[in-house]
């Protein structure tokens, strides 16, 4: 990039680790390593290497930091919000029917090959994506490309879909040089050829290295990243010392604590940990025993960190809709007192309710326990089963089980696209594992992926649009709360073990780290 855009420290750790609250805030730099020159150097030790650094293949969360690092993408997704904001566009405009897209972008801006990014980069990035199943997958929506002039451009939509802006600050939504066209198709497994402010120095071994690029007008004051994969999580503690690292993923030091200099940092992750409830078995397909059974297994886990109430986990999105209040069959004095009277009435289940999980996750295995000592206290016997990744694949497709326990993450910060993958009827059992089919919830689905502004009333047409997706999302979260097919439990954490010189800026007592909201661990 250039001078229009400086780089500093704290802009590398917004890439790599995490982003201080205030943007203004600049942390403590690392000390330049004599074994490298004198340059400024990161350390980071994560827990696995990367498959591939192509952005446009099959997403895997461990090449996303330095996906993040090395390629730009028309938007970001502010730290605290992960609300969309433009980032190689300087300007974008969509149409009042919220089907066209104008982006303008920001000129004199270049790839690590000296090639520009304008509208011609852009056009060379989308076709490389959405000729990938990747693309097509995330973007279903996207119809053509418009060429405006060299550095504005349209993407035009087969339908409004809100959550555009915020996909394109995806990973897999990073631009690539248009020169890559001359280069081996398996150029990108191991490089990287984008527009952002390091790029692959290496990849050895265990050990991958950024360097910031040498054509930057400004250069950042950390000149190299180093990257140690280490899956062990004792070998990843030894290593967070010897490497004397900045920034380390979830080590397990035992009875050990880590240097004084070091302080454990847990960061909330989009992963969600939920119950589904079978609405096709005998038992559970009644919805007064799966709400009975929402409240004594949601009064389990209310003392946990990150405990969630409700189908919209908080924090999980931007633009959340406003809570309403409860629906009548749900405004109760005391739901726990209430789902106990249900289950009492009701009676036992004929036979043991099975809880299937995957096998393997202990996380997983403790809930399941926790889920089945609650509900034997109220007399509903419940049977784990603990099913390895085949097993558990066959019992999805055939249902075959009473609730199920497991986590989801959103793949992008949006409302709809998690209550529709959780509530549809046309989703596959993995995205809608309580096979909840319900007709007042499918045509709100339908009026939401149709959805368009109301008649003209001083509001603009988007923030009509808005207002009105905004109702249509709150009476999906009514049948969600009443009908309970699912029993969101908690928000998943990472921890991560951070270097006082980047977790206080200078001079300051105080300076937590505010973690991105999306990519806690990039």
């Amino acid at each position: 990039m250039n001078a229009a855009r400086p780089i500093t420290a704290l802009a590398l750790w917004f890439v790599l680790a995490a982003a201080p609250a205030a943007l203004g805030q600049t942390p403590a730099r690392p000390k330049p390593s004599p074994e490298d020159g004198g340059v400024q150097v990161f350390r980071a030790i994560y827990p696995q290497a990367p498959k591939t650094l192509d952005p446009h293949a099959e997403p895997d969360p461990a090449a996303w930091p330095v996906i993040m690092a090395a390629y730009d993408r028309l938007m970001t997704l502010a730290p605290n919000t992960a609300e969309p904001q433009p980032a190689l566009a300087r300007q974008v405009r969509v149409s009042d029917d919220g089907l066209i897209y104008t982006f303008v972008l920001h000129e004199g801006l270049t790839f690590a090959d000296g090639a520009l990014v304008n509208t011609a980069a852009a056009l060379y990035s989308f076709d490389r994506l959405m000729a990938t199943p990747v693309g097509r997958r995330y973007y279903p929506c996207l119809e053509r490309f418009e060429v405006v002039g060299e550095h504005t451009f349209r993407l035009v939509l087969s339908r409004p879909w809100p959550p555009f802006l915020a996909s394109l600050a995806l990973p897999q939504a990073s631009l690539v040089s248009p020169d890559l066209s001359r280069r081996p198709p398996d150029y990108l497994f191991a490089r990287t050829l984008g527009s952002g402010r390091y790029q692959v120095h290496g990849w050895k071994g265990a050990t991958l290295g950024l360097k910031a690029r040498s054509d930057l007008a400004s250069r950042p004051a950390v000149g190299l990243a180093l990257f140690h994969y280490e899956p062990d999580p004792p070998a990843r503690c030894r290593k967070m010392t010897d490497h004397d690292a900045h920034l380390t993923v979830a080590p397990d030091c035992g009875a050990e604590p880590p240097p004084s200099r070091f302080r454990r940092k847990p960061v909330p992750a989009f992963s969600v940990r939920f119950l589904a409830l079978n609405t096709r078995r005998p038992y559970t397909g009644l919805s007064r025993v799966r709400r009975a059974l929402g409240a004594v297994v949601g009064e389990v886990f209310r003392e946990r960190l990150g405990h969630l109430t409700g189908p919209f986990p908080v924090g999980l999105f931007y633009g959340r809709p406003g809570r309403a209040a409860a629906p009548p069959a749900l405004a109760l004095t005391d739901q726990l007192a209430q789902g106990r009277l249900v289950l009492r009435e009701v009676g036992a289940p004929v036979t043991p309710l099975i809880l299937a999980h995957k096998a393997g996750d202990p996380g997983l295995a403790a809930d399941a326990a926790a889920v089945r000592e609650a509900l034997a206290a109220q007399g509903v016997p419940v049977m784990p089963q603990a099913l390895a990744e085949g097993p558990w694949r066959r019992a999805l497709e055939a249902g075959q089980y009473d609730l199920l326990l497991d986590t989801r993450e959103a793949e992008i910060p949006s409302a709809d696209l998690w209550l529709g993958r959780f509530l549809s009827p046309t989703s596959s059992p993995e995205g809608n594992p309580a096979l909840f089919d319900h007709a007042g919830a499918a045509q709100l689905l339908e009026e939401l992926a149709r959805a368009e502004a109301d008649p003209e009333d001083g509001r603009s047409a988007q923030e009509r649009l808005a207002a009105k997706r905004a109702g249509l999302l709150e009476n999906l979260a009514r049948i969600a709360e009443t009908e309970v097919p699912y029993v969101f439990l908690y928000q998943l954490e990472r921890t991560l073990v951070v270097d006082e010189r980047l977790e206080r800026p200078a001079g300051a007592a105080e300076g937590p780290v505010q973690p991105h909201p999306m990519w806690p661990g990039v």
